[in-house]
């Protein structure tokens, strides 16, 4: 299995710099990480290249200009599309990867099924000290100081996966699929803007598709930092819509990792006309 790892961002280069740290000290290394960059303007690109020069495999960076609005789906589609790897592991530029993050999707995934991993929530008090890097005992003391959020997420055990059969708990900054199941859906949809929901329909469209979901309980856990929240009700309501739609709609999306192919001008020749008889 060659596991590439998919982490989108924008403009949050701190975050970013604390997210790389992470996957250079895992237990098991990824083949890649790909960058899903929405048109970062900023130093971005020289956190990047800091880690290409320590990482003992290849860091792609995946940009595409930014178009005014988030578009989530695109960059991961970009990625998606760059990455080599036959197994994704989708996550966000500002969530720290536990350090056996790598390890514990890779042996939990399956054929024929997408994994689900766990979040922790990791305050802005804890910024400064956090790395990504502690063991349980270090966990459990972060979250007595109110570092963390979730106690049962400081203990790991590992394999340890549930079925299910909704879209209920679904997070795109901690899931893994095989990259032709997302190629038999088309990827991501474009149609999505903003915030919201691209990863309920995004699953949506993989479970119809006849792929089953895995929940790790107490593995693959990644620790979201805290950011200022955004909310656009246009964005909301929108995005709600597509992801209805996605429910009884096409699988294989048309705005998707491949666009359709453009018509094809075919140029057609003239019929020669007929040499008359010669008169007898």
């Amino acid at each position: 299995m060659r596991s590439s790892v998919i982490i989108t961002t924008h403009n949050r280069p701190y975050y970013l710099d604390k997210v790389l740290y992470g996957f250079m000290h895992q237990t098991e290394k990824p083949h890649e990480v790909v960058i899903a960059d929405d048109g970062s303007s900023d130093n971005t690109p020289e956190i990047i290249e800091k880690y290409r020069q320590q990482a003992d495999f290849p860091i792609l960076h995946a940009w595409h200009p930014f178009g005014g609005v988030p578009q989530i789906s695109k960059s991961r589609n970009n990625a998606t599309r760059a990455a080599t790897g036959d197994y994704l592991i989708y996550t966000d530029g500002d969530c720290i990867p536990g350090p056996q993050f790598v390890a514990d999707h890779q042996r939990i995934a399956r054929p024929g099924h997408f994994v689900q991993g766990r979040r922790n929530f990791l305050q802005y008090k804890g910024f400064d000290t956090f790395k990504g890097t502690e063991t349980s005992w270090e966990l459990a003391r972060a979250w007595m100081k109110g570092h963390l959020t979730k106690l049962h997420l400081t203990i790991r055990i590992p394999g340890f996966a549930t079925r299910s059969n909704t879209t209920h708990g679904v997070r795109s900054c901690n899931l893994a699929v095989w990259k032709s199941d997302v190629a038999n859906i088309n990827g991501w949809n474009e149609a999505f803007v903003g915030f919201w929901r691209e990863d309920s329909e995004f699953v949506t469209r993989l479970m119809r598709s006849g792929v089953k979901r895995l929940n790790a309980v107490y593995s693959a856990v990644v620790f979201h930092m805290e950011h200022e929240k955004f909310f656009i009700e246009a964005d909301f309501d929108r995005n709600n819509a597509l992801w209805e739609a996605s429910k009884i709609g096409p699988v294989f999306i048309e705005k998707g990792m491949m666009p359709p192919p453009r018509p094809t001008a075919i140029s057609l020749q003239q019929p020669q006309a007929k040499s008359q008889a010669k008169a007898a």
